[in-house]
């Protein structure tokens, strides 16, 4: 179909200029859709700094990429963008990690409510997800991100303490939900915390001298040799939660939140990075 008339230039500078009224607009873009003249008229009238704007805004749109669902969730709570994309691709933030737990509690809570010292089942695995959570975190076996996050400009502080929150916080939540509902008194839903918090930072302590999934390997083997006598008939059952057990667990976390303090050069290096 040919065309039969053309752009004004009182319609062109307006169209340009952003000021022509929704009709106006619609009928020149529709216009210059079929006539090269007038397409030609427009070009030079339009600025090439602004048509490279947009273009660079719609590839960098294209190009980017689509938020996760707890990267989205960390943007809402007011995190920093390049913070929530570190956060999101850590291993132990992903759905398969929290199916894992799922999987891990509503068992050790079928074991609680089943037998009489079943809830030793839950009291020697809950405390034990936030060690294989964060151990995962700092892997290059299991974090898919590991070289950029040894590449990040932050601190191995930073990185150690921002990564090792957010674990500890998501599955802190979840095996907290879960111990709400175990039998018996009610201390016993958070009787599993210090040991758990203890267990964490000795395995980022050691991290400081070995691999972290070794290191977290090592202390879960050791603290199921200290809950194995509670699975005895005539053991205490609450053996591992009792005053002295929870003294010696904070004594744990005193000593190994100091050396991870002390030894952050040395977690540094663990990780690839210089210090």
């Amino acid at each position: 179909m040919s065309v039969t008339w053309h752009l004004d230039d009182d319609a062109l500078d307006s169209y340009v200029a952003g000021s022509a009224p929704p009709a106006l607009a619609a009928s020149v873009e529709a216009h210059v859709l079929a006539c090269a003249g007038c397409r030609e008229r427009l070009v030079p009238a339009v600025a090439l700094p602004r048509l490279d704007r947009i273009w660079d805004d719609v590839v960098e749109r294209i190009d980017a990429p689509v938020p996760r669902p707890v990267e989205r969730l960390l943007l809402r709570l007011g995190v920093r963008d390049d913070t929530a994309r570190l956060l999101a691709a850590t291993p132990s933030l992903r759905a398969a990690w929290f199916l894992s737990m799922l999987a891990v509690l509503g068992l050790a809570l079928l074991s609680a409510h089943a037998t009489d010292r079943g809830v030793v089942v839950f009291l020697a695995l809950a405390p034990l997800l936030p060690v294989a959570g964060v151990a995962m975190s700092y892997s290059p076996l299991t974090d898919p991100v590991h070289e950029l996050a040894t590449a990040a400009p932050y601190s191995s502080l930073r990185l150690l303490v921002v990564r090792s929150a957010a674990v500890l916080t998501a599955t802190v939540l979840l095996a907290g939900a879960a111990a709400m509902l175990l039998p018996g008194a009610s201390w016993l839903a958070v009787a599993w915390l210090l040991p758990a918090l203890a267990l964490t930072a000795g395995t980022l302590a050691l991290s400081t001298w070995f691999e972290p999934l070794h290191s977290a390997l090592g202390l879960a083997t050791l603290w199921l040799a200290v809950t194995a006598p509670a699975f005895a008939p005539n053991s205490d059952p609450l053996l591992v939660v009792r005053s002295g057990a929870q003294l010696a667990c904070l004594a744990v976390l005193v000593v190994a939140l100091g050396t991870v303090a002390v030894r952050r050069d040395a977690f540094s290096l663990s990780m690839g990075r210089s210090v």
